[in-house]
């Protein structure tokens, strides 16, 4: 009798690693993300996704390996961040993203996020003019 109890928790138990598994990005797919300035200039990049746990923080991340590899937090359906923002043509400067997404299947979708991005000179003071928005949207290639 206990030997048939221990195997019916220990299926259970896999059954809900397989299926917890099955429910999060891994970074197997590719992404793209880009970033449409309202001045009509337009960057983009690839990387990887992987849905995270983060202990500082009481509930989900996704980590991306685009642009800087970002940490977006999961707030009330929002993908959320802010960080460093260096484009390859030397330009660099700190971006904040807030964007809606979904999720088809396990793929993370933002088709119309918001972000603002403060250009900075080498010694990180801002530039005249420098802040500037756009909208971004990530999909899997």
């Amino acid at each position: 009798m206990k030997t048939m109890i221990r195997s019916i928790v220990i299926a259970f138990l896999l059954t809900g690693f397989f299926v917890s598994g099955c429910l999060k990005e891994k970074g197997k797919r590719e992404y793209e993300m880009q970033l449409l300035f309202d001045n009509g200039e337009v960057y983009k990049d690839d990387g990887t996704l992987d849905e995270t746990k983060l202990s500082e923080y009481d509930g989900k991340a996704v980590y991306t390996t685009v642009f800087n590899d970002y940490y977006f937090l999961k707030v009330n359906d929002k993908l959320i961040c802010s960080g460093p923002l260096i484009i390859i043509n030397g330009k660099h400067g700190d971006i904040y993203f807030e964007g809606a997404y979904t999720r088809k299947g396990r793929a993370y979708i933002v088709d119309d996020g918001y972000f603002e991005v403060i250009w900075r000179d080498d010694a990180g003071d801002p530039l005249t003019n420098s802040v500037l928005t756009g909208k971004w949207t990530l999909k899997r290639k």
